[in-house]
């Protein structure tokens, strides 16, 4: 379903979510029901949860005219923080097909800040396939300095990819190699 741009959930809920040590609720991530993750996410704002939803901008095709609309990056997937009665109050939507409770948060943390920075930065990125291995790089400057990721070739182009473990989900974004130094 396409919402208007005024309808569409903010990206997170509260602003700080990213940044603070919010109320210490543990991290889970919702395995939504099919296109279900933005009505979830402005439940979850109603019912004063906090959430991450990474969305991205899409071309929508149509001959006449050109339309976009936010997509989540991850289909499927929306990260909020709720202990078990929050957890219950987000069932109770019925958008929810199951609960993936996070064994690593302090790393889901850190893959989900680094996303969101390369999403600040306004650079395309686009769904790719979850990779554990490969060669892990960080950048050395410019406006994505310290972002890591595994460093791909598509089409004799560098791409970094950046992944969210506890899900298996990854995004990629073009980059240039000599940006790169490996991590050891």
């Amino acid at each position: 379903m396409t919402l208007s741009i005024d309808k569409n959930p903010k990206p997170f809920f509260p602003e700080n979510i990213l940044s603070s040590d919010q109320n210490r609720k543990p991290w889970r991530v919702a395995h939504t029901k099919s296109r279900r993750e933005k009505i979830l996410a402005n439940y979850l704002a109603k019912e004063k949860i906090g959430y991450f939803l990474p969305l991205v901008q899409k071309r929508q095709s149509d001959i006449k005219r050109s339309r976009f609309s936010l997509m989540p990056l991850f289909n499927g997937y929306l990260f909020f923080k709720a202990d078990d009665f929050d957890r219950h109050k987000a069932f109770r939507s019925n958008h929810i097909a199951r609960v993936i409770d996070v064994g690593d948060e302090k790393r889901l943390l850190h893959e989900l800040i680094q996303i969101q920075k390369v999403l600040l930065q306004g650079t395309p990125v686009f769904p790719y396939d979850f990779l554990e291995k490969g060669r892990l790089v960080r950048i050395k400057h410019g406006p994505m300095k310290d972002i890591e990721g595994i460093i791909i070739r598509k089409n004799h182009d560098c791409r970094l990819v950046l992944s969210v473990n506890c899900i298996m989900q990854s995004v990629s974004v073009e980059i240039d190699a000599d940006l790169v130094e490996a991590i050891l």
